[in-house]
């Protein structure tokens, strides 16, 4: 037997002495939920955290906002004997603002949906205006006359809100930014309920001065250093839970409703790590249930 045939042999008997070693080692993930199991791959919010900063910071958040309405004025016509009335009411939106301060926590572990909180607390002025005009006409269709009315306001409301994030990843410097959150809003300011001329107050409906919602944030995340993100996006009411109103998240003004969107733009500021703080050390599961096992001796 020469020596090529004795090596051959020798490499089959090592073999599986290979694999015994291989085992508990890194081997390389070919699926998707493999990967997601690799904690290499899943650092918290994709390496939003890197250098010297911690998983905690500030977060700032302001920007214009916008009482949306609906397209085509409200219409209908009373009879009175021999006349009737035509009356139309068209409410119109008004430009705001909001700003709001608090804090944004990331999650300690990697997580499949939920990658950080955040939370603040802040003003917002929102505004509408609402117009009312009505026309009389005789049995002829002959205008006998016209009346109008016309009423606006600016609310001013206190707020504190909650909510948790999901992260998807487009690059290492950009990504989109999901959140489903609550606020509750106390009405501070405004509360303007005249109206200037014609108008039908059995109609009219005024929001209360507490309003709890369900609210929707999107939000295009740019990160501009490791402690440092810009977040432009928008912030949508889902539903008010109070006063409920049907799954309506509108503001209710006058004998009108407002749908209220914000543009926001968040900047957050992650907090430094203390230099002299030593760094975790990373375990396996393996090791983390020997040490529990050993702490409940």
């Amino acid at each position: 037997m020469n020596s090529r045939n004795l090596m051959i042999i020798g490499l089959f008997c090592m073999l599986p002495i290979i694999l015994q070693a291989q085992r508990g080692q890194y081997q390389h993930k070919t699926k998707k939920s493999q990967f997601y199991g690799n904690q290499k791959l899943q650092q918290p919010l994709f390496k939003w955290v890197t250098g010297n900063y911690s998983r905690h910071g500030l977060q700032l958040s302001f920007g214009p906002a916008y009482t949306l309405t609906r397209n085509n004025p409200d219409e209908w016509s009373t009879v009175f004997n021999d006349t009737t009335m035509t009356i139309s009411r068209e409410p119109y939106g008004r430009i705001g603002a909001f700003v709001d301060i608090g804090m944004v926590h990331i999650t300690k572990r990697p997580r499949k949906y939920i990658h950080y909180y955040d939370w603040g607390i802040g003003y917002k002025h929102f505004g509408g205006r609402e117009t009312t005009s009505a026309t009389l006409f005789d049995d002829r269709d002959s205008i006998l006359g016209t009346a109008f009315g016309e009423g606006a306001f600016y609310n001013g409301h206190l707020y504190g809100r909650f909510a948790a994030h999901s992260v998807y990843q487009i690059n290492p410097n950009l990504f989109l930014d999901n959140a489903l959150g609550v606020n509750v809003d106390y009405l501070w300011l405004g509360k303007n309920k005249a109206y200037d001329g014609f108008h039908v107050p059995n109609t009219q409906t005024f929001q209360g001065n507490i309003m709890a919602q369900l609210h929707y944030e999107l939000g295009l995340g740019i990160k501009v250093n490791g402690g440092f993100f810009v977040i432009p996006g928008i912030h949508a009411p889902i539903v008010t839970g109070y006063e409920w109103r049907g799954f309506n998240p509108n503001i209710h003004w006058f004998s009108s409703s407002y749908y209220p969107l914000q543009f926001k733009l968040k900047l957050v500021y992650l907090f430094r790590r203390d230099p002299n703080r030593c760094p975790p050390v990373e375990i396996n599961d393996d090791d983390r249930e020997r040490a529990k096992e050993f702490q409940n001796r």
